[in-house]
């Protein structure tokens, strides 16, 4: 596989820059962010990210009592260098006062780019501490948690990512907005799904319009976002200034290089040819290695494996095997034998005709 494919690949995203937003001090390229997934959004993904043109990249939620207290895995999750950058640590907790030791903590010994407060994680083990999108049951306190990072932040930005509620009958979006710009925060992202709805059904792209209008500061729409058309059909839409991507990202960094070009001109980026999008997974492999240790690097791999080959011939058969992966040779060689196999049969084909 030759590696100058991928290095033309990641590189792909450097024309797609003439959109852009401000959020408070920080000025983003691209109108399109990746968002934050648990148990996805570690380094070499964010890496892979950036690379591929996303505005931002969000680390995984961290929680404000791990950084008060000091846990090394906490500060090691919060770790980044610049090739991650523009970054937002994203903090979740349920006490205002520890959250803004917190959030004086991370901005004045981690240096991020922007301070990222989760009201809309839906997890069981999140909001039965009071955290994520528990914290939209109560309005008093989600405005002392958005004042008490503000003031730890110091002159880092601030923003808030909601759900639209704790359950489709108590909608408090518009709310938490109004509530967030009068805290001082500088953006908000909002999932245009109530806690209750998960992942289900269509998100409700309308709100994402109330919100716009109800406020002054950066709006980010997130939920349905899966290629370039929907970016701008939400944008159209909702008229919210940039679009925050997660689940389709997976398995396709290169979509934010894909939005940023359809925004920008209208006209879509060609599909990578099978050899590049093998040189991208393989090089997310390698880099999970690095970063973990290579049992536990391609064991987290395997969540990723899967969505990489979306779209091959025979995809079922190839995730059977990538899923009992040990090593990242049998990564690579599961993929080169791949390749060498659809190579014959276009020979093959082609000889036929």
């Amino acid at each position: 596989m030759d590696r100058s494919l991928f290095n033309n690949l990641v590189e792909i995203h450097q024309f797609c820059y003439s959109i852009g937003m401000a959020i408070g001090n920080l000025n983003l390229k691209g109108k399109a962010v990746c968002a934050p997934l648990a148990g996805i959004s570690n380094r070499p993904f964010r890496v892979l990210a950036i690379r591929g043109g996303a505005a931002m990249t969000y680390t995984e939620m961290i929680s404000s009592e791990a950084i008060i207290r000091r846990q090394k895995r906490t500060f090691g999750m919060m770790a980044f260098q610049p090739e991650e950058q523009p970054l937002a640590i994203q903090l979740f907790g349920a006490n205002p006062e520890v959250m803004l030791e917190a959030a004086r903590i991370v901005t004045e010994e981690c240096h991020p780019d922007l301070l990222h407060v989760n009201f809309g994680c839906p997890a069981k083990k999140v909001v039965a501490k009071n955290g994520g999108a528990a914290v939209l049951k109560d309005l008093g306190l989600t405005r002392e948690i958005i004042e008490a990072v503000v003031a730890g932040a110091g002159s880092t930005p601030v923003s808030i990512k909601m759900r639209t509620g704790w359950d489709d009958q108590s909608p408090v979006y518009l709310e938490v907005g109004r509530i967030a710009q009068e805290a001082g925060a500088m953006a908000v992202c909002l999932h245009a799904r109530s806690r209750a709805g998960g992942y289900a059904g269509k998100a409700d792209w309308s709100a994402i319009r109330k919100l716009k209008d109800a406020v002054g500061i950066t709006v980010i729409g997130n939920g349905d976002v899966a290629s370039g058309e929907d970016a701008a059909r939400m944008i159209e839409m909702t008229g919210c200034d940039m679009v925050m991507i997660g689940r389709a990202a997976i398995g396709n960094p290169l979509i934010f290089a894909q939005v940023n070009q359809y925004l920008d001109n209208g006209t879509m980026i060609d599909p990578p040819s099978l050899e590049e999008k093998v040189c991208l997974v393989v090089d997310h492999a390698g880099m999970m290695v690095e970063e973990y240790g290579e049992s536990r690097g391609v064991m987290m791999m395997r969540k990723h494996l899967g969505l990489y080959v979306r779209g091959f011939v025979g995809a079922s058969e190839m995730r059977n095997r990538l899923v009992q992966t040990k090593t990242l040779d049998e990564i690579r060689a599961i993929f080169s034998e791949y390749i060498a196999l659809q190579t014959t049969r276009e020979d093959d084909d082609s000889n036929e005709q």
